[in-house]
């Protein structure tokens, strides 16, 4: 078998299995380790690893394994919970603090996104993850997750209708029309982020939320430092 590059690697599944840890994984410091610890998972199986399935199966199914784990300590959220929430008072930005504006909105909003996934259980919430974000095929999430493929499907389609009904209601962003009161609202109003969505969503094929919200943001890749 042809020797794998750990860079390659590095590159081509870094940013996707941070964004995997980041969604799941409420806490920024939590996701990190969460995603080096995938890393080193990889780093010591490679030498055993033989081709016998799909190197990106592989990798994913190392990042289940641990991501699951850490998941166990993460809250679960209702839906009457979040709407309770996103009704809150409105947030005000931290003008004491040496910081980008936009940037921090934006950050705002992908952190409110990925609480918003946390009405899903763990394993729905990743297998719609790995459908809806990263694109993989049934039969890979069916690997990974050793389930049916037709289970899969069921249960990614339940994910997204619950995702639509409650983000249709709740977020501007997803519905620009939807008379939302999100804590929020006034500062995307404010600095035309709707406008950066619609933009992306021109030019990512099949964009959801969650795959746009990342183009906005600066990718993610907390692997990089392990091959600097």
């Amino acid at each position: 078998m042809e020797a794998i590059c750990t860079n390659d690697i590095v590159n081509q599944y870094g940013p996707l299995v941070s964004s995997l840890c980041h969604r799941m994984i409420q806490k920024e410091d939590d996701a990190k380790d969460a995603a080096q610890e995938v890393w080193l998972e990889i780093v010591k199986g490679l030498p055993k690893y033989r081709g016998e399935s799909k190197l990106s199966t592989w990798i994913y199914t190392v990042t289940y394994h641990t991501v699951i784990r850490y998941c166990k300590n993460e809250k679960k959220y209702t839906t009457n919970f979040l709407s309770s929430y996103f009704r809150g008072e409105p947030l005000v930005v931290p003008y004491q603090y040496d910081y980008d504006k936009h940037i921090w909105i934006k950050e705002m909003c992908d952190k409110c996104l990925t609480g918003i996934l946390h009405c899903l259980d763990e394993e729905s919430r990743l297998a719609y993850l790995f459908r809806d974000m990263v694109e993989l095929s049934y039969e890979e999430i069916s690997d990974i997750l050793e389930k049916e493929p037709a289970t899969m499907r069921k249960i990614v389609s339940r994910c997204r209708k619950k995702l639509k009904n409650f983000l249709n209601k709740e977020c501007i962003l997803y519905n620009p029309k939807g008379k939302c009161n999100c804590r929020m609202k006034h500062l995307v109003t404010e600095i035309d982020l709707q406008k950066e969505y619609q933009k992306v969503r021109r030019f990512v094929r099949k964009a959801n939320i969650y795959l746009e919200s990342n183009k906005i943001l600066p990718q993610k890749n907390f692997w990089i430092n392990f091959i600097k």
